[in-house]
């Protein structure tokens, strides 16, 4: 299912890709305790989008 992102490198429109995970399920937590923290609340899953075209790979932290 290709996705409203571009590559960065060739433009080309990436596929949203699933990361397989061996030891349960891969988050991103804010480290920085000010503007972030009040923007997120909990942590975010990271997404993998991968480009057809040259194969670049590229995390997108989503809710």
């Amino acid at each position: 299912m290709p996705s409203e992102k571009q590559c960065p490198d060739c433009d080309e429109p990436l596929e949203r890709m699933k990361l397989n995970e061996s030891h349960g399920q891969p988050s991103i937590v804010s480290t920085d305790s000010g503007f972030v923290d009040q923007l997120m609340s909990g942590s975010l899953t990271p997404v993998s989008h991968v480009c057809p075209e040259c194969k670049r790979t590229l995390l997108y932290a989503e809710e």
